[in-house]
């Protein structure tokens, strides 16, 4: 693919903006025209990278005039709307002349050869089918073209990671084996590895979140909780086991059996109280109590018959009754004897009652609070345990997940042969260009892990240092035009900088010198005052801006 010209117009009148025609070869340069006393700033050179970026499918026309630092430029934003400003970029595909149309204000139309599109992600779609035959769209079309295009300001992390540091290995893996055209099947197998890194973050944060970093480190923490909740179950079924309630325990069954044994005591010697009771009761039914007259004249009558007379009856009354009185009165001292020791012995069984209730209550009141702060810890645990086990679970469906998906990985290109060809003609044009433009041949390394960036510059001093020079990326991505013109590959053999306008004059000179003979098209923003320094020539100036001329005319 190169580009033939970039046509900007007003929608509503059809007039003619801007008409850029870009060489066929070599250089393609936007002058800036402004003197040294006048700010360079806001003229249009990045414009006019940006609408070209547009054409081949950038998100949104807001770029050209919405900045982050400086907010929106009204004029060019009401311009482009009012007017209905589009551009029209031709290029020339296969022998093919395609135009890409893409309008500069919002709710824009785009088409391709006047064929319109529905939106920005068809629009891509086509344009990797027509530009890279990239018909699956994998890698995006943005990700292939954004290494033809580079708007950002060039430094060291830009150099390679083109898309940024957000992309991941894996992805710059399949897209730089794409670009040098090493192996497409890597690609096809971005989304399965897009997957299984969504997976990998997912269980990172689980074993984060369980304090653990490995599946056998959980699988030890599951078992270290089982153990505890296990032992705290047997604690619970067998109360004794506790060591701190054996003694209290024994305090409480002691107490209990000096009870049982003061209860024994107790009841004999209340029965011996009610016994004596009633043998005291039977003693007193035994006093007399006569009507001493009858009783006389019943006495003087037997006098007739007896012979000897009797004693007298109320002396026997009061023998008798004195006899018995006698016996109660000794019971009565034997009653109170034992009603005494009774009573001392209800007192002390009364005593050991208050005791042991105390005891027994403290008791089931400190084991029931011991065990449902016991009961809430094995909770706790049972609950962390279950918890364990479903996450512990979850990573093992996760690995599996990760295998399978593993599994329908398509077989990547195994042409050694045909790598090594590409990586010498690639390291061929960049240590050329590297040493004509920097002073120093530098060498491209390709990894082809996965899990490793793809490319590595290395110098005969080691790697660029932090410090690398701007013309380092003119080095690498001209290197990659030869390639593609070299290998026949079906991909764009142009590009584009932007920012390179303050690059080192030595640099610069090497640059303009070196790509004079560059059969792809190098199209970048230049300085006025440095087309005589530099020898430009009339014919490698596509494009001047300045003050009075800037890119809209407004």
């Amino acid at each position: 693919m190169r580009l033939v010209n970039l046509v900007v117009k007003e929608g509503l009148s059809n007039q003619i903006i801007r008409n850029i025609p870009f060489n066929k070869s070599g250089l393609s340069l936007i002058v800036d025209e402004t003197n040294s006393k006048e700010s360079g700033s806001n003229i249009g050179k990045t414009t006019a990278v940006k609408v070209i970026d547009l054409c081949l499918g950038a998100q949104s026309a807001s770029s050209l005039y919405k900045e982050k630092d400086t907010g929106e430029n009204h004029i060019v934003k009401d311009f482009l709307e009012k007017n209905k400003v589009f551009a029209e970029l031709t290029s020339v595909i296969d022998d093919k002349k395609y135009t890409f149309k893409r309008c500069l204000y919002k709710n824009g139309k785009s088409s391709i050869n006047g064929e319109e599109v529905k939106n920005i992600t068809e629009y891509r779609e086509k344009l990797n089918n027509i530009i890279f035959k990239n018909a699956n769209n994998k890698p995006t079309f943005r990700q292939l073209i954004a290494k033809f295009i580079r708007l950002e300001n060039s430094n060291e992390s830009s150099l390679l990671k083109y898309l940024g540091t957000y992309c991941k290995n894996y992805q710059y893996q399949a897209i730089y084996s794409y670009l040098y055209g090493i192996d497409t099947s890597k690609s096809k197998n971005v989304d399965i590895l897009s997957l299984n890194e969504a997976i990998d973050k997912d269980i990172e944060a689980i074993f984060r979140k369980n304090g653990v970093g490995s599946l056998s480190e959980f699988e030890a923490k599951i078992n270290l909780m089982k153990e505890e909740v296990n032992k705290f179950k047997k604690a619970y079924s067998e109360v004794t086991v506790i060591e701190e309630y054996k003694d209290k325990t024994q305090e409480i069954d002691d107490i209990l059996t000096k009870i049982n044994k003061l209860e024994g005591i107790y009841a004999k010697g209340k029965l011996k109280v009610d016994l004596m009771k009633e043998k005291i009761k039977r003693e007193q039914e035994k006093i007399f109590s006569v009507d001493h007259k009858l009783l006389k004249k019943l006495y003087n009558e037997t006098k007739i018959y007896i012979d000897k007379p009797l004693m007298d009856f109320k002396e026997l009354e009061q023998f008798h009754n004195g006899m018995v009185n006698k016996r109660i009165g000794m019971l009565k001292e034997s009653l109170k004897e034992l009603s005494d020791d009774l009573k001392k012995v209800e007192g002390e069984l009364n005593n050991l009652r208050i005791e042991y209730e105390a005891n027994y209550v403290e008791f089931n009141i400190e084991i029931k609070d011991k065990f449902e702060e016991k009961y809430n810890e094995f909770s706790i645990n049972k609950i962390k345990l279950e918890n364990f086990m479903n996450d512990y679970n979850y990573i093992e469906l996760k690995q599996k997940e990760k295998k399978d998906n593993l599994s329908k990985k398509v077989e990547e290109n195994s042409d050694d042969e045909e790598k090594e060809d590409i990586k010498k003609i690639l390291n061929k044009y960049f240590k050329v260009l590297t040493d004509e433009i920097i002073g120093e041949p530098f060498a491209i390394l390709l990894n082809e892990n996965d899990d490793e960036f793809p490319i590595k510059i290395i110098g005969m001093n080691g790697k660029p240092g932090t410090g690398i020079k701007k013309a380092m990326i003119t080095c690498f991505d001209l290197a990659h035009i030869n390639l593609i013109i070299n290998k026949g590959y079906h991909m764009p053999v142009f590009e584009i900088h932007d920012k390179l306008e303050n690059i080192d004059l030595k640099e610069l000179n090497n640059i303009i010198r070196e790509t004079r003979k560059f059969t792809g098209q190098y199209i970048f923003p230049i300085l006025n005052d440095r087309i005589d320094q530099l020898g430009i020539k009339d014919e490698e100036i596509v494009l001047r801006l300045s003050t009075t001329d800037k890119f809209f005319r407004i």
